[in-house]
C-alpha cells in the first residue's frame, strides 16, 4: 500500500502535522520513544510555555536569525493568536503570564501533549519505530525502519535537533538531509548557559544571586534587557538563555565579556548627596544594589570603606563603572547537546517557505528544530514547530 504521508517524530511539530492530515490523508507517524512528545513534557518547567501574546510582526523582530523573515508565511497562517485558539477548541484553557507568556491553566505540559493527541487516531502512531533510512523510488519515497519498510507520496521530518538527545533529539534530520544531498548547517547551542572562569574562581560568593538588569556584550551599544542569575559555573536566567546563541557565535571570533548593569539608579548622584551625610561607601552602595553585590562590588575596586565625603572624583569614578558596566568575561557555553535548543538544522535555502518542502525534493518536508529556525525563551520554539508543521500538513491535503 503507498502511503500519502509519513511523519517522523512525535514532537509539536510532527503532532500538529498530524492533526492537519487526519481525516483527509493516509497517514502514519514513526516515533522512536515508546511515547510521543517526551520534550515537550519537559518544557517550561513541565509546565510547557506554548506561545506569547506578539503580534506576528513583533514576534519575527525578536528572533536573532538573520533569516527570521522566512517565517512570515507560516505564522501569518498560524501565528500565536492562531495557537491559542487551536488549544481553546480542544478544551485546553491558556493563562497569560508576565503580560507575555502563555501556559495551559492546568499547570501541566500533560495537558498540552493531550490536547494534540485528541485530533489523531490511536493506530496511526507507530511507537519505538524510528526511521533508519529514506531514498527515493521515483516519486516516492521509502521509508525503512527495524520492522518494516514504506512507500509514501509525502515524507514530513520533525525529529528536532540535536538538544537533549536522551529524550530522542539525535540529529537524525541531519543524517537523512546528507543521504538525500539537502543543504543542512551543522547543530550549536543555543538558548543554554554560559561559563566564566571568573566567576567559579573569584565570585563564588555571588552563588544564587539574582536580579533583572540590563546586559552588554563587549562593547556593542545594544543593551538586553532580563533576569540574570550567577550560578557555581557562570551566568543563566532568562536574559542569559536569550543572547546565549549571539555569544556562541562571538566566541568563534573573538573574547567575549558580558558588562551587567548591578543598580537601577544613577550612582554619581546617589553618592554626591551621600557627601553631606556620614555614610560610608558600603551603606551607600547598599541603597543602590543588594548586599552581596554592593560587598562584591567595593572588593573589586580595591577601595578602603570609608566614609563617602573622604571618597576621591577617580575612587567614585570607578565605583560608578563597576555598578553600570560589571565585566564577567565568557569563557564557553553548554554544549549543543544540554542546550535547551539548537541553532543550525536544514537549511532555509534549501526550503519553500510557502509549504516547508524542499525546493529539489518535491515531496520531502522538514520542519520545526529539523530546521534552521529557533527563537529565544517565551514560548517562540513551540510557536515555530506548531506553524510549520501545519504549514507542511496543509500542503499535502491541498494537493487533494
Amino acid at each position: 500500500m503507498i502511503l500519502d504521508c509519513i511523519v517522523i517524530g512525535g514532537g509539536p511539530a510532527g503532532l500538529m502535522a498530524c492533526n492537519q492530515l487526519e481525516g483527509h490523508k493516509n497517514y502514519i507517524l514513526l516515533e522512536k520513544n515508546d511515547k510521543v512528545g517526551k520534550k515537550l513534557l519537559l518544557t517550561g518547567g513541565k509546565r510547557c510555555n506554548i506561545t506569547n501574546n506578539l503580534p506576528v510582526r513583533d514576534f519575527i523582530e525578536s528572533l536573532h536569525m538573520p533569516h527570521k523573515r522566512f517565517l512570515y508565511p507560516a505564522l501569518t497562517q498560524f501565528g500565536p493568536k492562531d495557537v491559542i485558539q487551536f488549544f481553546d477548541l480542544r478544551g485546553l484553557e491558556l493563562d497569560l503570564e508576565q503580560n507575555f507568556k502563555y501556559f495551559p491553566k492546568t499547570g501541566k505540559s500533560q495537558s498540552v501533549l493531550d490536547a494534540l493527541l485528541k485530533g489523531i487516531k490511536t493506530e496511526r502512531i507507530h511507537y519505538k519505530e524510528p526511521a533508519k533510512k529514506i531514498s527515493k523510488q521515483g516519486d516516492l519515497y521509502l521509508v525503512e525502519t527495524d520492522l518494516d519498510t514504506y512507500l509514501s507520496k509525502n515524507v514530513i521530518i520533525a525529529v528536532g535537533s540535536n538538544a537533549y538527545p536522551t529524550m530522542g533529539s539525535s540529529g537524525d534530520a541531519l543524517v537523512f538531509a546528507k543521504y538525500l544531498d539537502i543543504p543542512y548547517k551543522p547543530y550549536t547551542p543555543a538558548e543554554t548557559y554560559l561559563f566564566s572562569d571568573k566567576v567559579k574562581q573569584q565570585d563564588l560568593d555571588l552563588q544564587g544571586v539574582a536580579l533583572t538588569t540590563k546586559v552588554r556584550i563587549n562593547q556593542d551599544k545594544k543593551t538586553h534587557d532580563g533576569d540574570i542569575l550567577f550560578t557555581h559555573f557562570g551566568v543563566s536566567g532568562p536574559i542569559i538563555l536569550h543572547i546565549s546563541e549571539l555569544i556562541y557565535d562571538r566566541l568563534l571570533k573573538e573574547k567575549v565579556t558580558l558588562y551587567i548593569t548591578l543598580t537601577e539608579v544613577e550612582p554619581i548622584p546617589v553618592f554626591h548627596q551621600a557627601r553631606t551625610t556620614k555614610d560610608t561607601i558600603l551603606t551607600t552602595l547598599e541603597t543602590m544594589t543588594s548586599k552581596r553585590l554592593a560587598k562584591k562590588v567595593l572588593d573589586v575596586s580595591g577601595i578602603e570603606n570609608k566614609r563617602v565625603s573622604d571618597m576621591k572624583k577617580t575612587e567614585v569614578e570607578r565605583l560608578n563603572q563597576l555598578l553600570t558596566a560589571f565585566p564577567i568575561p565568557i569563557d564557553g557555553v553548554e554544549v549543543k547537546e544540554k542546550a535547551f535548543v539548537n541553532a543550525g538544522g536544514i537549511d532555509v535555502k534549501a526550503l519553500n517557505p510557502q509549504t516547508m518542502e524542499t525546493i529539489q525534493s518535491p515531496g520531502l518536508y522538514f520542519i520545526g528544530e529539523s530546521t534552521d529556525l529557533q527563537g529565544p525563551i517565551g514560548g517562540f520554539n513551540i510557536t515555530i514547530a506548531l506553524s510549520t508543521g501545519r504549514l507542511a500538513a496543509k500542503h499535502i491535503v491541498s494537493k487533494g
